[in-house]
């Protein structure tokens, strides 16, 4: 009898570590991996972004120094130009 009771407890705790709390373990440890996951995809997403907007300003200030360089460049043509107009009415002038 003492037996008997004792493989039924057996049982029935084998049965809930088979049935109820391994599935259970299972089920946390695949949820865990799931948040993992995504976790880790949201960070490859979110340094994917940040490297994109680095590259954007990084292109802007390109074409804003571009810019700036023309604009330099034909303030010296200007200037150069009216010097050298300038020179020409002195040069009429003297004569």
């Amino acid at each position: 009898m003492t037996l008997d009771i004792a493989l039924k407890v057996t049982n029935r705790r084998v049965n809930a570590l088979e049935f109820i709390l391994i599935p259970k373990i299972i089920n946390i440890i695949k949820w865990i991996e799931s948040e993992l996951d995504e976790e880790t995809r949201e960070d490859f997403f979110r340094l994917k972004k940040v490297t994109d907007n680095k590259k954007k300003a990084k292109n802007n200030e390109d074409a804003d120094e571009t810019k700036k360089t023309a604009v330099e460049e034909e303030d010296i043509i200007k200037t150069t130009s009216l010097n050298q107009a300038l020179l020409d009415e002195e040069d009429d002038v003297f004569v």
